[in-house]
Formats: structure tokens, sequence, C-alpha cells
């Protein structure tokens, strides 16, 4: 008997194996560090975050009107493809603002672009192929390849110049047999860079040479600045079944938590197949996506305008601010709402920890993204980090402000030691 029960134990005291899926599923560099600004903020601390997207513009007043519209009884399971009215409402929005033509067939609603991202990459890869990226590219695209199996082929882009895409011939050198897709994000996360019409039609005429899939990220589309125009891909190849858009609300409108993204294609395979997968999770947010239609077909045609003025301003105390800095360079943006920095330390994660975990200023610290996260060849940003300029431009000063003072303090401890 004590024999059997000695077995038992020693069979209880094998871990049970978790998946090598999760094991490679990276950790976000814009949460990594949390706990240590939830600590910060428990011992009374302010902490001003610059290192994630979430703008504290308010979300438009007519996405709220959209939910007390909502008159159902029962909140039912919305189609698996999307609630037809966005569609159709998403549809004539792009089209008018654009001044493009796309059809609300063409649309399949998504948790967010988070998920129209892991179906794309289930539906145009099998385990194993690959897609190419440019390195940095957003961290959670890496993520998304964990989860569905895919390999992420990272070709490098540099901040010396401006983040723009790599000659035709380094990106063609990324490319094997096993590649099924093109990845881009534009304009950039994480670096704002706004790429041009030359650009993205190499990109394609490459992906036309090599019979891949384009997936274009718009979630940023229309905040580009300088007398820059929203370009998208649609634009240059309206008709083309190799492209694919993926485009999100969350930022352009504020509604993050709302989590509505979609993808929007004119292959109709490609809409085909990803419905089956759409279909294995059900539905997108009922009510979410109601109130998101009636916010479309509603909204005041100055708002968007109005909010990228609001994100050029703050782009523009983000990067004074921290090009007065000592041995700090930083990319000026052209678009979206980040940009990355090189400062003058050996890693860029401990730094962002110092300043959370052990440094205040007027009672008050910074939370930054290490950039090192956005990399794939972590190395190529370990002194480097994203800055989200998601605040008013007041708390934006204050928080570079704040940085300054640590990152004097951190250099003087470093110096010492």
């Amino acid at each position: 008997m004590s024999l059997i029960l000695f077995q038992r134990k020693e069979i209880e005291m094998v871990p049970v194996r978790i998946s090598n899926r999760a094991h490679n599923t990276p950790p976000s560099p814009i949460r990594k560090l949390a706990h240590l600004a939830a600590k910060a903020k428990k011992s009374g601390t302010h902490v001003y975050h610059l290192n994630i997207g979430q703008p504290d513009i308010e979300s438009p007043p007519e996405f709220f009107e959209g939910l007390r519209a909502f008159n159902q009884k029962v909140v039912a399971y919305e189609q698996s493809q999307g609630y037809e009215g966005l569609s159709i409402a998403w549809s004539n929005y792009i089209n008018k603002t654009l001044q493009i033509n796309t059809r609300p067939e063409q649309f399949l609603i998504t948790v967010g672009a988070s998920e129209a991202l892991v179906f794309l990459f289930m539906t145009c890869c099998d385990p194993g192929d690959e897609i190419i990226i440019f390195d940095p590219t957003y961290a959670n695209y890496l993520g998304f390849a964990a989860i569905a199996g895919v390999q992420l082929v990272p070709v490098l882009s540099n901040m010396e110049n401006n983040f723009a895409l790599p000659a035709r011939s380094e990106i063609a050198q990324g490319i094997t047999n096993r590649t099924r897709a093109i990845l881009l994000c534009n304009p950039n996360n994480p670096t704002g860079t706004v790429y041009s019409r030359e650009e993205i039609s190499f990109l394609h005429e490459l992906c036309e040479e090599h019979n891949l899939f384009l997936i274009v990220d718009e979630t940023y589309r229309e905040f580009v600045y300088d007398e820059l125009k929203p370009l998208s891909i649609l634009h240059l190849v309206p008709k083309s079944p190799r492209v694919i858009v993926v485009d999100s609300l969350s930022k352009r409108f504020s509604l993050c938590g709302a989590r509505i993204g979609c993808l929007l294609t004119c292959n109709d395979e490609v809409l085909a197949m990803t419905l089956k997968i759409a279909q294995a999770r059900l539905a997108a947010p009922t009510i979410d996506q109601f109130a998101s239609a009636y916010m479309l077909e509603h909204i005041k045609d100055d708002y968007l305008e109005n909010t990228r003025k609001e994100f050029q301003s703050r782009r523009d105390a983000l990067y004074n601010a921290l090009k007065e800095i000592p041995d700090v360079a930083v990319h000026k943006p052209k678009g979206a709402f980040y940009t990355v920095a090189h400062l003058p330390v050996s890693d860029a994660e401990a730094f962002a920890a110092f300043l959370l975990a052990d440094f205040s200023y007027k009672n008050q610290t910074t939370f930054i993204a290490p950039a090192s996260g956005f990399y794939m060849q972590n190395l190529q940003g370990i002194q480097k980090a994203r800055f989200a300029f998601v605040l008013k431009k007041s708390e934006i000063e204050a928080a570079i402000e704040a940085l300054a003072a640590g990152l004097d303090q951190y250099l003087r401890r470093r110096a010492r030691n």
C-alpha cells in the first residue's frame, strides 16, 4: 500500500506539459512592466502612460447615442461575418472619406484588428509558413504568429533612414518557398513612418512577382501630419485579389475597448475561408457593432480632422521635448501616434523598470515601452524605446520632464557603480 501511495505522489509531482506555442509567445513590451506601474500608483506616484496607444480623447458622442438606441429585448449572437448594418456603414464611410469604392460584401467584422490578423495568419498560412515583416514591427504581430504557428521573417529598417522600407533587393532576399505574405503597417506602429506611393507600389509588385498576399494594417490611416493625405493601398490597387486591408475603429475613434475591427478584400475565397474560422468563434459583440454602425452613419464630418490636428500638436510637443534631452536621438514621425527614440543607456528595459520602481520626480514618473520587444532582432532595439503621444500636451511635457530627470539620475547611479 505504501509503495502505491509513493508512486502516486511521484506521478503527481511531474508538471503537466505546457505547449511550445505558449512558451514561444513573447510578453508584450507595452504591458510587460504594468505591474511596476500599478505598484508605483499604489505608493502615490502619478504615472504618465506613454507606453500604450490608449488616447485620452473622448469617444464620439454618436457612439453612446448608438448604445442607447439599441432596443432589442435579447442580446443575441450577431452573424459571424458581422452585423450587416455595420458593413454597410463602414463601406459608405470609407468611400466618402477616402474617395474609393468598396462594397459591404468585402468586409468581415472582427474583434478588433487583432482578431483580423490572427484570422489572416491562419487563412493565408499553414503552420511553418512565413510572412515577411519589417523590423521594428508592432509587437503583437509576434504573438499572433506564435498563436497561428507562422514564422515571421524580419527585414530591418533603420532609424537613420527614417525607418523607410529597405531596398527591394533586401526584401526579396527574405522570400523563400515558404513565404505566403508580406505584412505592412501604414502608418507604422511603432515608428510613426508613413510609406510613400512608390514604396507601397513596389511591395505590391514584389507580391505579384512571387505570388504572395499583401496584408496592409491601416489602423492609423487618417492620422498623417505635415500636409500628408491619408493613403490606402486601395487607392493604388483597388481590385487586386492578393491585397487584404486590416482596419479598426479603436484608434481612429478612441474606441479601444469596443473591440471592433475588420478585414477588407475583394478576394472572395479569402473571405469565404476566413468566415469558416470566424464561425468557430461565433461572432463579434452585438451591441458594439450596432453602436459603431450608428456612429459611422451620424458622426460629424470634422471629427477626424480635429482629432488629427490634436495628435499633430501632441507629436510636436513630444518630439520637441525629447530632442532637448542630451544624447537622446528621436525620430520625427509623420503618422500614427508613436515614435522611437534612442536613449543613452545600455538597456532601455532596465531604465524603463527603474523609472517605475525606483524613481519619482515631483511625485511623478513616466511609463515607456522598451523597443527591444518591437524587434525580432532584439539587440537592434535594446537602447531604444517607443513613446505614444496619446496624452494632452501639458501631460506629455510633464512626462518628458520627469523622464529627463530620471535619465540623469539613472546615468549618475550607473557612473558611480
